[in-house]
Formats: structure tokens, sequence, C-alpha cells
């Protein structure tokens, strides 16, 4: 008989033990890897978070871990402003989703209903965060300007090939 009760006991206290966690944030977790690079390299990356709070500050490459969770059912979003000295200055947007396999399915079989509306919810566990990989080529900040008319200097390599062609060469200037 008391062999029964210890099983029951143990039996008892596992499944306690399941129902006060969720699916989600035991596989995924809370905060998520995002792979950040750009080409050239050594660019300045920040992460901003929705408040407009700076989060990650490095250069490329980097590999920036964010919650993905910001607040109870709200899932994070942020900014990644990727610059360079001489380059056009580049921001990618990182929205999150939720993850429905591990939270819907996954504590449809162990969470239950706590990892469902307590635990998921509370540690971020149920969003992803997208694109997870920010890859982007920063491109030549070298100014044109919009008017046909006037005097414009640049260097010939910063010329786009479209524009070749209406180039004039300034005579007594070789």
């Amino acid at each position: 008989m008391k062999e029964i009760r210890r099983i029951l006991c143990g039996i008892v206290a596992l499944l306690t033990l399941v129902s006060f966690v969720g699916c989600a944030s035991i596989v995924a977790g809370g905060d998520q890897k995002i792979n950040i690079a750009s080409d050239p390299s050594e660019a300045s990356v920040k992460v901003i978070d929705a408040d407009g709070m700076t989060v990650f500050n490095s250069q490329t490459p980097a590999v920036a871990i964010l919650k993905k969770g910001d607040g109870f059912f709200k899932g994070a979003s942020y900014r990644i402003r990727i610059e360079k000295q001489g380059y056009k200055p580049q921001e990618v947007v990182l929205q999150s989703s939720l993850n429905a396999g591990w939270y819907l399915l996954g504590n449809l079989f162990i969470g239950g209903l706590i990892g469902w509306l307590i635990v998921d919810p509370l540690t971020g566990a149920m969003w992803s965060l997208s694109p997870d990989h920010v890859s982007t080529e920063l491109a030549s900040s070298a100014a044109f300007l919009q008017q046909r008319e006037g005097l414009m200097v640049v260097l010939l390599k910063d010329v786009p090939s479209e524009l070749l062609p209406e180039l004039q060469r300034i005579p007594g200037q070789d």
C-alpha cells in the first residue's frame, strides 16, 4: 500500500511540475540570437527597441541576443541600424510573430493552460523574431544632385553607369 501511495505521489508531483511549464519556454526560450553582417564589414551596428533605447551596440559581424517578448502577450520589435563612414546607413526592422508550433501545439501536449496563458506569454517564448539573419550591402554615400544644370564634382568611380553618357567634359581641363 505504501508503494502505491509513493507511486501516486510521484505521478501527481510530475503532473504538477509539467503543468507549471510552457512548452515554448522549454524548447525555444525567451531570447533569440540574431546574426548581423554587412559588406563591407566592421560597420557600426545598433539595435534599438520599441521604446527607442539602444539594447545592443557592436560592429559587424555580430550576434545580438534579443528578448522575443515585450510584456505579457506582447511581442518585441526592434530596429537594427548599420552604418559606416563613407556609406549610406541601412535600417532593418525586426518583427515578432507567433511561434505557433511550440506555443500552440507544444502546450497542447506538455504545458497545458498554464503554459498557454501564463508561462510562455510571460517569458516571451511564444514569439519568434524575424528575420533571424540580417545581411546588408552598404552603398557608397557619394552625393548626387538631382538637378540637370550647374556644376557637380564627384569621383568618376562613384557615378552610376546610367549617368555616364550625360557627363560633360570641361574645356581646357585634360
